[in-house]
Order: C-alpha cells, then sequence, then structure tokens
C-alpha cells in the first residue's frame, strides 16, 4: 500500500547497477520446515543467503500454478519489477536480493530479515489492546524504517490467487475501493493508484503517533466500512492537533475526492516542511 512513496523513491534516486542473476535458488538455504507467518497473497519463510544472512522469503500463494499462461504472465512481470526494485538504492526501502523457486508452487521474494514494525519500536501505549499491524514498514538493525512492499498488488489478479484475508484491512482502504466501479471490476489492477496509497499512509501516520489501528475504538470491521462510505474518519489524537499542518496534511488525505489527495511528491515535500518546522 506504499507503492506511491516507492515510486517517488525510486525517481529520484539513481541506479545501481546489478547485473547478476535475478534468480537465487542455489543460494538460499530454507530454515525450517514450516512458513512462520501467513499473509494475505503469501507466506513468509526463513532462510540463510550465502550460508550466513539471513534472510526472509515471501512465497506468493496461487491457486492458479497449473495455468501455463498465467503463471508466464506473472513470472515476466515478477521479473520485470523485482528487476526495478533490486537497481535501486535508498536507506528507507528495503534491500531485495532476488528470487527464489522451488519453495512453494510459485516463487519466492527474497529480502532482508528485519524484525521490529515501526509501532513495535516506538511503543505501544500501555492501554493498547488491539493487535498493530504494519508488516509493509519494518525496522532496520541501525533503527532505520524500510518499506518492504514492492508493489505486488500490481502484478496479484485476486481470482487467480489464493488468498487469506487479513482481518481490519479496511482500516486502510480508501472509500472508492470498498464500492468498485464497474470499470474496477473488470480490470482489479485499476482499483490501486497513487490516491489509494496516500489513503494508507495517511493511516500508517495516524499508527505511529497512537500506536493502536485505525478506527481503534470499532470492533468489527462492518462498522469501519459503514462509517468510512458515510464520510467518517479515525479520531486525531491530540499529538497530532498540536501540529496544524500535520493534522491538515491527514485530513486531505483522508479526502473523500480522490483527485484531492496530495501525490506522492507533495506528501514527501510537506512532511518534510512539517518536520523543519515542528
Amino acid at each position: 500500500m506504499y507503492r506511491a512513496l516507492l515510486r517517488y523513491v525510486f525517481r529520484v534516486n539513481s541506479p545501481v547497477q546489478d547485473e547478476s542473476p535475478l534468480e537465487i535458488t542455489d543460494r538460499v538455504q530454507r530454515k525450517g520446515d514450516h512458513y512462520v507467518k501467513m499473509g494475505e497473497y503469501a507466506d513468509l519463510w526463513l532462510g540463510t543467503l550465502d550460508e550466513s544472512t539471513e534472510v526472509a522469503v515471501k512465497v506468493l500463494r496461487g491457486g492458479s500454478s497449473t495455468n501455463p499462461k498465467f503463471m508466464e504472465k506473472l513470472n515476466n512481470h515478477l521479473n520485470r519489477e523485482a528487476q526495478k526494485w533490486r537497481l535501486f538504492n535508498h536507506p528507507n526501502v528495503s534491500a531485495f536480493y532476488g528470487i527464489v523457486k522451488g519453495w512453494g508452487y510459485m516463487p519466492g521474494l527474497v529480502l532482508p530479515l528485519y524484525q521490529n514494525t515501526v509501532v513495535e519500536f516506538v511503543g505501544q501505549p500501555e492501554k493498547a489492546d488491539l493487535k498493530v499491524e504494519m508488516a509493509n514498514v519494518l525496522m532496520d538493525s541501525e533503527d532505520r524504517p524500510r518499506i518492504c512492499d514492492c508493489g505486488l498488488t500490481s502484478i496479484i489478479e485476486p481470482s487467480e490467487f489464493t488468498s487469506v484475508k487479513t482481518a481490519g484491512a479496511c482500516r486502510w482502504t480508501a472509500p472508492e475501493l470498498m464500492i468498485p466501479s464497474e470499470t474496477m471490476e473488470e480490470d482489479p489492477t485499476t482499483l490501486f493508484n497513487t490516491a489509494t496509497d496516500i489513503y494508507a499512509f495517511a493511516m500508517l501516520i495516524l499508527e505511529i503517533f497512537t500506536g493502536r489501528i485505525p478506527f481503534s475504538n470499532k470492533k468489527n470491521d462492518s462498522s469501519v466500512i459503514f462509517a468510512v462510505l458515510d464520510g467518517g474518519r479515525p479520531d486525531i489524537p491530540s499529538s497530532i492537533v498540536d501540529i496544524p499542518a500535520l493534522k491538515d496534511f491527514l485530513e486531505l488525505c483522508w479526502h473523500t475526492d480522490p483527485q484531492k489527495r496530495p501525490s506522492s511528491r507533495t506528501a514527501a515535500v510537506t512532511l518534510a516542511e512539517i518536520a523543519v518546522n515542528a
């Protein structure tokens, strides 16, 4: 859900040449007989790269792995996206080592192993009673946040993948995605764009300040969906209200009209200005 920021980072950073093979199956050893975490479209395994570096391997989970045309399309698209990811170097974007095959029916993405999410690093309030889900932003060994999503939503067609829905995903979902248009239903890739990413990014900021998931006062997904479609948004804590520019920024990111939300470039500039003046 942070593809917009990744695209911005990729545009403003010079590529690093890397002509080594993208497939590194023979360099990665699996640790354990079972995956350690199940995501919506991938299973997370632990491994060792070159017998020395601990890595996380996201193995895609699909129901159409026996469809040759689908697999060819998936591999071609995945190779293009993975090559882009590996060519760029930025302190706040996860490194990407390559692709493994044979760990499941579908390919796996090999990433550094990071231990903590941003919220776990900052520390949750003592009374926080809800689990915080921010698996796409992790902390490295130098306490730097790293974006670990290479935009899998752009290559995943829900009808072709075995999905395990993540509870509470609607809390980060822009209202236009809750009632998709007829065009969106025909082409799922049109669902996700900069505007939906920016909406979700504002929820991430809220999590960092509160240590809680968005709409933490609502216990079930249906109440969140009804609230969002009715124009409701999460309560803004006093720690953000005390920074008027940040409060205004969040409210703009949550605007019902996607066209009125800031671009990724504008978001980066605005947050930099807020940080300087805070």
